[in-house]
């Protein structure tokens, strides 16, 4: 969506910016050159039209961006722009979003003061914004999404940062500031927005041993993906991505010798695994506290496994209809963890088994609507899917088609001949070849012999 501003004069937005972080360490938010500093940003900001948009200032190669056009650099201005871009370059920032809802004077300018005074980079000025509750209205993206390189591998930097963060989250080894949780929310969805494919081809990355942190960060890029092809607003993907990282946050209080039970567990056993979700909702109350902003992420955590049939747990909620929130991370959830070899499930399902299994319980267990819209954000051919292509060759899917191509022409790493002998693994792009899918495997990649998260990773460093 193209973002629209009524009356907009970059330089008095880039002068008014300027003379906050020169003025705010001095002088009250009363001061005259603060308050009419402030009054326009908000005025600038609020002038936005979009609905869950904002307005963007951005650095990107050493240019200062505003709303994605580049503020054009004269001899009067420059010394003002440089400013500003030894600012961003300071903090390790590449852009920062101000939206029209949930913006006070208030809090821009206790925003202002922390950007104006030193920082030891994007973590701290995150840990500095988590800290005075700046969580809502501003968000700040790190300086890699300005940085050069090919988008897949920005995704792939993405995922592996995040992987890491969940995994110190659920740890508890040191303190993860909810603000971090959603700046990396709003950066997944930016890349969604940008290539669909390249971030859900890394939802095929599984770990046996970390399947939780995983899980979530799959679960998180599905959902994000699904809400975006519903046009969902920026403040409901912020919601849902932040949810969805930490939906399973209540296992932490399961214990192991259960949670990965290779054998059938008794009923005191699976009552334990069925209590996560209330688990999951007090431990995030006890970190974070109830507000407006968190209480738009809880109900993924407290009704992912409730059913659109009022079926599922827990119990005392099956009287009510699931969030729309957590309707999608429903699906999302069961998606991947099906299709995921686990300790107590070492036989997975084919992608397109799994999506089988969706389509026949939509109207019943599932959101028909959301089921629909999954079946086509994921393709003919899911990502993980064995395939048998006119050559003779097998093949895993690796990435759905972009949106231009056909949905029946995916990219695959051809693995084995016509006689299921391996082959050196080689990047196909059916878009661009002659080459056809004839057939489809039942079998998941595992029970084929292959090792999707290797093939991933592997053939993302050949495109």
């Amino acid at each position: 969506m193209s973002i629209e501003t009524t009356g907009f004069p970059k330089m008095d937005f880039v002068l008014a910016f300027l003379r906050l972080l020169k003025g705010v360490t001095v002088y009250p938010k009363e001061h005259p050159l603060i308050s009419g500093s402030l009054e326009t940003i908000l005025k600038t900001v609020r002038g936005v039209r979009g609905e869950g948009h904002g307005l963007i200032i951005s650095v990107n190669r050493g240019f200062l961006f505003i709303d994605g056009d580049r503020v054009e650099i004269t001899p009067e201005n420059y010394s003002f722009i440089r400013s500003i871009i030894q600012i961003f370059d300071d903090l390790g920032v590449g852009e920062m979003e101000f939206l029209p809802y949930d913006i006070s004077r208030d809090r821009l300018y206790r925003f202002f003061k922390i950007i104006a005074l030193p920082c030891s980079g994007f973590e701290d000025l995150l840990r500095k914004m988590d800290r005075d509750g700046i969580i809502g209205g501003i968000f700040v993206r790190p300086a890699l999404q300005a940085a050069e390189g090919s988008l897949r591998s920005r995704a792939k930097k993405l995922y592996f940062q995040t992987l890491a963060l969940v995994r110190r989250y659920f740890q508890g080894d040191r303190p993860v500031p909810l603000v971090k949780l959603k700046a990396v929310a709003t950066y997944m969805a930016d890349i969604l927005q940008q290539s669909e494919e390249t971030l859900l081809s890394l939802t095929v990355i599984k770990n046996y041993d970390d399947y939780t942190y995983n899980h979530c960060l799959n679960v998180a890029i599905l959902s994000l993906g699904l809400a975006l092809r519903l046009g969902m607003s920026k403040k409901f993907l912020v919601s849902l991505g932040t949810g969805a990282l930490v939906h399973d946050i209540g296992k932490v209080t399961i214990p192991p010798e259960i949670l990965n039970k290779p054998g059938p567990l008794t009923d005191e056993e699976w009552l334990i695994v069925r209590c996560h979700p209330v688990s999951g909702l007090a431990f995030l109350l006890r970190q974070w506290g109830i507000n407006t902003e968190t209480s738009r992420m809880f109900p993924s955590v407290l009704e992912h496994h409730l059913e659109l049939n009022y079926s599922g747990y827990p119990e005392f909620l099956r009287s009510k209809s699931p969030s729309l929130l957590s309707r999608i991370v429903h699906i999302t959830d069961f998606y991947d963890a099906v299709t995921t070899p686990r300790v107590y499930h070492k036989k997975a399902l084919s992608p397109v088994d799994a999506l089988d299994f969706l389509v026949n319980n939509a109207g019943k267990r599932f959101d028909p609507v959301l089921v629909k819209a999954f079946v086509y954000m994921i393709g003919v051919y899911p990502v993980g899917t064995v395939v048998k292509l006119s050559t003779g060759e097998w093949a895993m899917v690796v990435e759905k088609p972009p949106e231009a191509a056909p949905l029946d022409k995916p990219v695959v790493a051809v693995v084995a001949s016509d006689e299921g002998k391996p082959l050196s693994p080689r990047r196909v792009n059916l878009h661009e070849e002659p080459v056809d899918v004839v057939g489809v495997s039942e079998q998941s990649p595992w029970d084929a012999g292959l090792n999707p998260t290797q093939l991933a990773l592997a053939l993302s460093e050949e495109s």
